[in-house]
């Protein structure tokens, strides 16, 4: 009896320890061999849209440029086409449509897609899709293109009257160009016919303004200290060839008396010469008596001293 149960609890100790051994080998196992090497491949993020503008405007004959940038593409493929058409215009970097107005500005490892349009017309305008090729038709950004006749458009130019400053004083001269659909893209100025910029004239300071509420482009033009060069005839011309002028007189002192008559309403042409006339006149006629009564005095002298001798 003895022997038997002896011979029982060996036989359970054994296989109890066999049991552990080959669990604690199968825990190695497992911990040497990691998720990737059962090709468990990480989830691949979907393609998405980076930041760019949804309207665009452009004038008739321009180049049009519809931006499109596109985060995580991987091996899918860029398509634009019009929005109410289902044909695409281009695909990838091919233009797929007979049109050699149209095609795709692309670099190689960038991430944009942009849509070229030469010579825009305003039968091109409307609404575009740029897509991501794929069965998520969701995967897309729509822009808006406005074309404007150039020829149409009505701009208004306006530029500060004009100016009578001191020498030494500063002059400040204000051009506004306001459009009905969109705003310069510059405004130059010149003196007397030659451009005027702050790089080639010391003290010339240029500040632009640009409201795209209002569709208004400002100019500013300031001179901290004028001298006698920069009178003039000043002009300032909006990149559409828009032009208004206005004339600067810079005084010198002497010219600060007469200049404030003359704004003032009291200055009128001929004034001043009838004025130096007549200093003139009434200095040569003092003159005269003083020298008659000099000779009268000297006469009466003379005869005096004949008569008592």
């Amino acid at each position: 009896m003895y022997i038997t149960l002896s011979k029982s609890m060996t036989s359970k100790v054994t296989w109890w320890h066999i049991g552990a051994i080959m669990l604690t080998n199968a825990v190695v196992v497992v911990a040497e061999f990691p998720a990737s090497g059962y090709n468990i491949q990480p989830e691949t993020p979907a393609p998405d849209f980076l930041s760019s503008p949804l309207n665009v405007t452009f004038r008739r004959g321009e180049l049009a440029v519809l931006r499109c940038s596109v985060y995580n593409l991987g091996t899918k493929t860029v398509v634009w086409r019009r929005h109410e058409h289902s044909f695409p215009l281009t695909s990838g970097t091919m233009t797929v449509v007979a049109d050699d107005r149209i095609q795709i500005g692309h670099v190689d490892f960038k991430n944009q897609w942009d849509l070229m349009i030469k010579n825009v017309q305003p039968e091109d305008e409307g609404v575009y899709e740029c897509q991501v090729a794929s069965t998520n038709r969701n995967i897309r950004r729509l822009v808006s293109l406005t074309v404007i006749d150039s020829k149409a458009e009505v701009m208004e130019i306006t530029i500060s009257g004009e100016q009578y400053v001191e020498r030494g004083e500063p002059v400040t001269l204000h051009c506004n160009v306001t459009g009905q659909h969109y705003t310069p893209d510059e405004i130059d100025w010149f003196r007397n016919g030659e451009k005027v910029t702050s790089e080639r004239h010391r003290g010339v300071k240029l500040l632009k303004q640009l409201s795209m509420a209002h569709k208004t482009f400002t100019s500013i033009l300031s001179i901290d200290k004028a001298t006698m060069k920069d009178s003039g005839v000043y002009v300032c011309r909006s990149s559409n060839m828009h032009i208004a002028n206005t004339k600067v007189h810079v005084l010198s002192g002497k010219d600060t008396a007469e200049t404030s008559n003359k704004k003032r309403g009291t200055y009128h042409d001929g004034y001043a010469d009838e004025q130096v006339l007549s200093d003139q006149v009434k200095s040569s006629a003092s003159t005269i008596r003083q020298a008659t009564f000099a000779f009268i005095c000297l006469c009466t002298l003379l005869m005096f001293t004949y008569c008592y001798k």
